[in-house]
């Protein structure tokens, strides 16, 4: 009977728990989420194919500052001796469904969650749909 009871307990903590975290993550707003942590590449995919990333890719990081402000660092494994840390300005379209960077990249996101992004940015002949998660 008590273990009936701890079981009972239990399966009502693990409702109530996920429960809260849906709740939180849904009362985030897009900055919110994006600014949150530091992102880090995943896989690109050109064109809807999936690309073999190098390895001077994979440990690249990308912040952003809730003040507008994003960094791009090559970190450690870099793919040119040239690559340094990059800055620029970043902002939300009005209902949140682009993502705007200074040199005029329009990206579209596809997925925010506080542990994945995927973007995708359409030019003139390849798209590009990036998957980041949050380091």
């Amino acid at each position: 009977m008590k273990s009936t009871k701890y079981l009972i307990l239990f399966i009502l903590a693990s409702v109530l728990a996920i429960s809260s975290c849906k709740k939180d993550e849904a009362t985030l707003s897009k900055r919110e989420l994006l600014t949150a942590r530091s992102w880090q590449l995943l896989s690109i995919k050109e064109n809807g194919v999936t690309d073999v990333l190098d390895e001077c890719d994979k440990d690249n990081i990308l912040t952003f500052i809730s003040d507008g402000t994003y960094t791009f660092d090559p970190n450690v494994i870099k793919c040119d001796l040239v690559n340094v840390i990059e800055s620029g300005t970043w902002s939300l379209s009005s209902d949140e469904k682009f993502l705007i960077l200074d040199d005029g990249g329009l990206m579209t996101i596809i997925e925010l969650t506080k542990t994945k992004l995927v973007i995708l940015e359409v030019g003139n002949v390849n798209s590009y749909e990036m998957t980041l998660i949050a380091i």
